[in-house]
């Protein structure tokens, strides 16, 4: 497992979102489509949900994700906590 930071985010709509993480590593190799396990603690906890990669994979930077935050009939923990977080 390893770490890296919300680097950027950008709200398309009320729901929908980019996202870009910085591993604290390299950006290993990834095929389109991949999907990535991202976790953010909550009460003393990680939670962890897997999300689809967006960004391209020669990209050797961060990795970007578009997620869109279903709220009904109940929000999903990872995503709430992703549409609430500062950069950094």
């Amino acid at each position: 497992m390893e770490n890296g930071t919300i680097t950027y985010t950008q709200l398309l709509r009320e729901d929908l979102g980019i996202f870009r993480v910085t591993p604290d590593g390299e950006v290993p190799d990834f095929k389109a489509g991949q999907f990535l396990t991202l976790g953010l603690p909550l009460d003393s906890k990680i939670v962890n949900r897997a999300y689809s990669i967006t960004s391209s994979p020669q990209n050797k930077n961060f990795f970007e994700f578009v997620i869109r935050w279903v709220r009904r009939p109940l929000p999903g923990r990872l995503t709430s906590l992703l549409f609430n977080a500062k950069e950094g």
